[in-house]
């Protein structure tokens, strides 16, 4: 099966996986989890995705390429459903979307599970491929599965690249990595472009793509699309009690004065083996004394959930759907971390503390997104952060990213900019005073201060500012005689006026950390 790879192969892959040119992601696997995952950590790597890379990754070397699909504009000509379930029948999986005539590209992942890829032919909004894949993923019964790209903006400004998928045909056409034909068999690389050119699909097609509904005039097309989608397919036995749950819930919003005999026809109409008097009866007394929401996240209604339909349906979930938090992602240089975490596929930004308190992190996503997840109480948040951190990305940055290193450069301007003072009275307006004798430029720390504030730049303590300017800076702190008085000041060796500066990130806006 194998053949060399020559220059066309490569830039082929290349073009067909184009997004984030300045990152790309690495994996380095591990022992096999529970649930048969291959277990491992990932890496990004603030790198630009050079050609190397591509061949390297169809030459089969360690570790594989991964690309980041979502650019800094959040557009992206391809996105993926990332199966994790195993075992895995993806025959079962191919048929299925031949069913619903889904232009999919399914490819087998490192782990046996399968990415599901939709390529088109023209850049389209990450919000556009995200709501897509996330509704062909619930027709597909793979709704609680992750999608790519996972965010629908990336944090650019504040050093954010989003999350990658490793990329299929590690090691060419000796891999497990593999794409499927039609009939299910392994398909070659070459094979594999045939079927890219064949799937792709243009904007204009994809947004006036429908799936056919064996059941046009489906009763339950104004609530939840799980429920829609089971009755469609048939309840079996398995979770008939929480498909009845899901029902009553539905019923009470549309039939408030007739809900309990809507639960007992249901029962009878749409489960293949209807549940007993006393399970029906028992659903009943509880939804009369409590009024209930969605049971979501539960099996199997999880498997079929497509969100931004349901809330928009009249008897959806609305507004009281719960948030899904994911996808942590860490920066840490010099001893500060910084996190970037998906909250409804929005980019949310944290300090540790923001993350370690929930309501901190309410906050965060009030002031960032407009969004306030339904509150998960502090043990539930203390066990989902657990969860958030063993599947945590590290990127590891450089040190004029962080913080420390921003307050430094803010510095830096802050004597270049203000202007230095003819002698060092002049530091009560404000400005700075170079000692060319000494080699020594002197200010006021709440000179700086005030500078630091007009810069949206907060909360940096004194302790800290006092810590760069003696430790990075080589600075110190002395007193001056001015207007015959003794005056506190600051120093740090005179900058040179060609010196080329460290560069500053925007990264106060919207918030500073």
């Amino acid at each position: 099966m194998g053949r060399p790879i020559i220059k066309d192969m490569w830039e082929k892959l290349k073009n067909i996986f184009e997004g984030l040119d300045r990152a790309y992601g690495q994996y380095k696997s591990g022992d096999p989890k529970s649930n048969g995952k291959l277990g491992g950590q990932a890496f990004i790597k603030k790198e630009t995705v050079h050609d190397s890379l591509w061949i390297k990754h169809l030459e089969g070397e360690e570790p594989a390429l991964g690309i980041i699909p979502i650019t800094d504009d959040s557009t992206c000509i391809w996105g993926c459903i990332d199966i994790d379930t195993y075992p895995l029948d993806h025959k079962k999986i191919i048929k299925n979307i031949q069913k619903l005539n889904l232009p999919l590209v399914v490819c087998r992942s490192k782990s046996g599970g399968a990415h599901l890829f939709l390529f088109t032919k023209e850049w389209i909004s990450a919000s556009l491929m995200r709501n897509t894949l996330m509704e062909w993923a619930g027709e597909l019964g793979y709704a609680d599965c992750e999608i790519f790209p996972k965010q629908i903006e990336i944090r650019a400004d504040r050093g954010d690249t989003g999350n990658f998928l490793n990329l299929p045909y590690h090691n060419g056409n000796n891999t497990n990595r593999y794409a499927f034909n039609a009939d299910g068999s392994a398909a070659t690389l070459d094979e594999f472009f045939s079927l890219h050119v064949e799937k792709s699909i243009f904007k204009d097609d994809l947004l006036s793509f429908k799936i056919e509904k064996e059941n046009k005039d489906s009763e339950f097309s104004d609530g939840p699309p799980c429920l829609e989608t089971l009755v469609e397919k048939g309840i079996e036995e398995g979770g008939r009690d929480n498909v009845l749950y899901q029902f009553a819930v539905y019923a009470k919003k549309k039939y408030p004065e007739g809900w309990q005999d809507k639960i007992s026809e249901f029962n009878h109409t749409h489960i293949s083996r209807p549940l007993g008097l006393q399970q029906v009866t028992k659903t009943v007394s509880q939804h009369e004394k409590t009024d209930y929401q969605y049971k979501c996240k539960d099996q199997p209604m999880c498997q079929h959930c497509v969100s931004t339909v349901c809330s928009q349906r009249p008897f959806g979930i609305g507004g009281e759907g719960d948030s899904k938090i994911s996808d942590l992602t860490k920066i840490q240089s010099d001893g500060e971390s910084i996190y970037f975490l998906n909250v409804d596929a929005k980019r949310i930004t944290l300090t540790t503390q923001e993350l370690h308190n929930e309501m901190k992190f309410h906050e965060a996503c009030i002031e960032q997104a407009n969004i306030w997840p339904v509150p998960k109480g502090k043990k539930n948040w203390r066990l989902h952060v657990i969860d958030l951190l063993a599947n945590c990305t590290v990127e590891q940055v450089d040190a004029s990213m962080t913080k420390r290193g921003r307050f430094k450069a803010h510095l830096e301007d802050f004597i270049l900019e203000q202007g230095d003072g003819d002698e060092i009275g002049d530091i009560k307006m404000n400005k700075a005073y170079t000692d060319e004798k000494e080699g020594r430029t002197y200010f006021r720390l709440n000179s700086l201060e005030g500078f630091l504030r007009r810069r949206n730049f907060h909360n940096f303590s004194k302790t800290r500012m006092i810590d760069v300017i003696k430790e990075d800076m080589n600075g110190g702190d002395s007193q001056k005689r001015v207007d015959n008085k003794q005056v506190y000041v600051w120093w740090i060796p005179t900058l040179a006026r060609d010196e080329e500066k460290l560069p500053i990130p925007n990264m106060e806006k919207p918030r500073e950390f």
